[in-house]
């Protein structure tokens, strides 16, 4: 019988050199995922008061230092809800990186092809998808426009969907287009087809 490899199924602990802190609010304690760096990467909330053999805001260095068992089980969720979205993201990105392997050379021909075109690429917090966000300049942003409306079809913009926005700005007549990740991967494709 296969054993359970997920993060929940594992004696859950927090990340090396990462902390815990709990802080009461009202009827409600807070938990404060943070990285080594210290920075907040989690946040979320246990039903009840701080129990008072907890400093409020003392670094939590282990979940098991946490002698409340129902606090501890916040804790607990809170950290495997971090590492599942964690492992949600990478996933995400390394489908596209498998469905878009040449992704640096599509997007210096795009580059090259629309004047001051910028990319950048990250993550979407919320559905854990990569998504890809283009921005050109005044010079630039008539000739992304035509690229995205060529790769909608026939119908062009006309044809936009959720997973793709576009913003244009008035005063500096630059362009900004987000696409997430099955859009990006689209786009990237009908690139690579073109000879991009």
């Amino acid at each position: 019988m296969p054993s359970d490899a997920s993060p929940a199924a594992q004696t859950v602990e927090l990340p090396e050199g990462w902390t815990l802190t709990l802080t009461p609010a009202l009827n409600l304690t807070t938990l404060t995922l943070r990285d080594a760096d210290e920075s907040p990467r989690e946040h979320g909330f246990h039903p009840g008061p701080l129990p008072s053999a907890l400093a409020d805001r003392q670094p939590v260095r282990r979940l098991a230092d946490i002698g409340d068992r129902e606090l501890r089980d916040s804790a607990e969720q809170l950290v495997v809800g971090h590492l599942e979205r964690v492992a949600t993201a990478q996933a995400n990105a390394d489908a596209f990186g498998a469905q878009v392997p040449d992704l640096v050379s599509l997007l210096t021909g795009l580059a090259g092809e629309v004047p001051g075109c910028r990319d950048r690429m990250d993550v979407d917090p919320d559905r854990l998808t990569v998504r890809l966000s283009l921005t050109t300049d005044a010079a630039g942003s008539g000739a992304l426009l035509e690229l995205v409306n060529s790769w909608l079809g026939p119908q062009g913009l006309k044809n936009t969907t959720d997973g793709l926005s576009m913003e244009f700005d008035g005063p500096s007549r630059g362009l900004a287009v987000t696409l997430d990740q099955v859009h990006a991967a689209g786009f990237l494709s009908w690139l690579r087809e073109r000879g991009a």
